[in-house]
C-alpha cells in the first residue's frame, strides 16, 4: 500500500492544479482596476471639417474650476458640469457596470468539489473503500461564452454611447441656461436705457408744460410709458433667480450658489454645412450609435439562444481512498482508485428553447425598429433646430442691420422735432416703444440662435461652437 499512495497523490495533482488555477484565474490584475469617475476623461471629439467644427481636447482629470474667479465663463461652467453633475456621474456608473458584465459572462462556472465519507466501509477485492474526493467542471457548448462576451461588449458600447449622449444633453442645458442669463442681462440693460430716456422726456414734457409750450396730456403719457417700462424692468430683474437656479441645477449645485456674471455678447455661429450634418447624423449621433450597438447586442443574443439547443458538458475526476485487503497477498491490495467522468446535459426542452429564440428574434426586430424611429425623429429634430438657427440669424441681421438703425434715426429726428415744437409727443413715444421692441427682439434672436446651435450639437454629437 505504501507504494500506491504516492501514485494516487500524483494522480490527484492535476485536479488540485485545476482547482488552484480556477480559483486564481478570476483575480483582477492591477491593470484591470476600474476607472473612477473622478479620473474619467471624455475622449477627444472628431474634427468637424465637413461641419465647420474644430476638434476639442479631452477633459483633464482636475479639480473643479472656481466659478467665482475673474474671467470665469462658459468653458469653466462646462468643465464644472462635466465633473460635478450627478446625472452624468450616474450615466458613467451605468457604463462601468455594463463594462464589467463581459468578464462575468465569459468566465467558466466555479468547479465543484465533492467529498464522500463512507459510514461503513465498502469491501472490495483489493480492500475497503474508505473515502472519496472529486472535482467537476461545467463547460458550456463551444462558442457560448464568446457569444455572451460579444453581447456584453456591445451592451457596454451602447452604455458608453449613452454616456456621451448624456454629456451632450448636459452641455445643452448649461449653454441654454447661460445664454438665457446673457439674454436677460442684455434685455435689462436695454429696458433700463429706455427707462432713463423716458425719465428725461417726462422732465422735458413737464418743463414745456410749465412754460405753456406743452400739455399735461404729454406729461401723463410719459408717466404711463415710464410705469410700463418700470414694470418690465422689475419683471426681467425678478427672472434672474430662477435662471440662476436652472444653471446651478445643471452644475449639480444649490440653487443659490454664486455664479459668474454672464457674458452679454452671445456667440455667433460659424458657417455650418447643414447637408453634411444631416447626411452623417447616423454616424455621429450618440443616441443612434447607442441604439445601433443594441442591435448588434441583440444579434449576439440570437447566437446565444441558438447555442442553447446544444448540450453542455461536465468533466471531472474522482479519487477513492482504499484500505488494505483482508488478505495481504491479494494483488493490488490497498491501491487507491482514480476515475475520470464526462457528462452532458440533454437539451430536450425544445419548446422552452424555441421560445427563448423567438424572444431574442423579437428583441432584435424591436432594436432595429428603435433605430429607424430614432433616426427619423432625430432627423426631424435636426431640421427644426437648423431652421431655428437660420431664423435666429435672419432676425438678428434684420434688427441689427436694418430696423434698429432706422428706428434710432427716426427717434432722434422726432426728439429734435418735438423739442423744437414741430413734432407731436405721441409720435415720439410711439417711436420709442417701437425701438425698444426692435432692440429686445434683436437680443432674443441672438439668444435663440445660440440656443439652437447648442441643440444642434446635442443632436449631432459634434462640436460646433468655437469654445469648448
Amino acid at each position: 500500500m505504501a507504494s500506491s499512495r504516492p501514485h494516487g497523490a500524483a494522480a490527484l495533482a492535476p485536479l488540485l492544479l485545476l482547482l488552484v488555477s480556477s480559483c486564481t484565474s478570476g483575480r483582477r490584475e492591477p491593470d484591470d482596476e476600474p476607472i473612477e469617475w473622478a479620473d474619467w476623461t471624455f475622449p477627444r471629439e472628431p474634427a468637424g471639417s465637413p461641419f465647420g467644427a474644430p476638434a476639442s481636447e479631452p477633459d483633464e482629470a482636475e479639480a473643479l474650476p472656481d466659478l467665482t474667479a475673474e474671467g470665469a465663463g462658459i468653458d469653466e461652467l462646462l468643465r464644472y458640469a462635466r465633473r460635478n453633475n450627478p446625472g452624468l456621474a450616474a450615466a458613467f456608473e451605468r457604463w462601468r457596470a455594463a463594462a464589467e458584465v463581459s468578464g462575468r459572462v465569459t468566465a467558466l462556472p466555479d468547479p465543484a468539489f465533492r467529498f464522500t465519507g463512507y459510514l461503513e466501509e465498502v469491501e472490495t477485492r483489493i480492500g475497503p473503500m474508505q473515502a472519496r474526493v472529486g472535482f467537476s467542471q461545467a463547460l458550456p457548448w463551444f462558442g457560448t461564452l464568446s457569444a455572451a462576451g460579444r453581447m456584453a461588449d456591445r451592451q457596454a458600447a451602447a452604455a458608453l454611447a449613452l454616456l456621451e449622449a448624456e454629456r451632450w444633453k448636459l452641455e445643452e442645458r448649461v449653454r441654454k441656461a447661460w445664454y438665457e442669463m446673457a439674454w436677460l442681462e442684455e434685455a435689462i440693460a436695454v429696458a433700463e436705457g429706455h427707462r432713463e430716456l423716458l425719465t428725461y422726456w417726462e422732465s422735458v414734457a413737464r418743463s414745456r408744460m410749465e412754460v405753456g409750450l406743452g400739455s399735461h396730456a404729454d406729461v401723463l403719457r410719459a408717466q404711463v410709458e415710464l410705469g410700463k417700462i418700470q414694470d418690465r424692468v422689475e419683471s426681467l430683474t425678478d427672472l434672474r433667480r430662477p435662471l440662476a437656479a436652472k444653471l446651478n441645477a445643471a452644475l449639480g449645485r444649490p440653487s443659490e450658489a454664486p455664479l459668474p456674471p454672464p457674458d452679454r455678447a452671445l456667440p455667433t455661429p460659424p458657417a455650418i454645412d447643414e447637408q453634411a450634418l444631416l447626411a452623417h447624423l447616423t454616424e455621429t449621433s450618440p443616441e443612434l450609435l447607442a441604439l445601433t450597438e443594441r442591435v448588434h447586442a441583440a444579434e449576439e443574443g440570437i447566437v446565444l439562444a441558438e447555442k442553447s439547443f446544444y448540450p453542455n458538458f461536465t468533466v471531472g475526476a474522482d479519487y477513492t481512498f482504499v484500505g488494505s485487503a483482508a488478505n495481504p497477498g491479494t494483488k493490488g491490495s490497498g491501491d487507491d482508485a482514480f476515475a475520470v467522468t464526462i457528462g452532458l446535459t440533454l437539451p430536450i426542452q425544445r419548446g422552452a428553447k424555441r421560445s427563448r429564440l423567438r424572444e431574442t428574434e423579437a428583441a432584435l426586430r424591436a432594436a432595429r425598429h428603435a433605430v429607424d424611429e430614432a433616426a427619423n425623429r432625430l432627423a426631424s429634430a435636426l431640421e427644426e433646430s437648423l431652421y431655428h438657427l437660420r431664423d435666429g440669424d435672419r432676425r438678428a441681421e434684420l434688427y441689427r442691420g436694418g430696423l434698429i438703425p432706422k428706428g434710432e434715426e427716426s427717434l432722434q429726428s422726432l426728439d429734435t422735432g418735438y423739442q423744437s415744437g414741430d413734432e407731436d409727443f405721441g409720435d415720439l413715444i410711439d417711436a420709442q416703444r417701437v425701438l425698444l421692441e426692435f432692440q429686445l427682439q434683436a437680443v432674443r434672436a441672438e439668444a435663440d440662435r445660440a440656443e439652437a446651435l447648442a441643440e444642434t450639437e446635442r443632436l449631432t454629437g459634434l462640436r460646433l461652437h468655437e469654445d469648448h
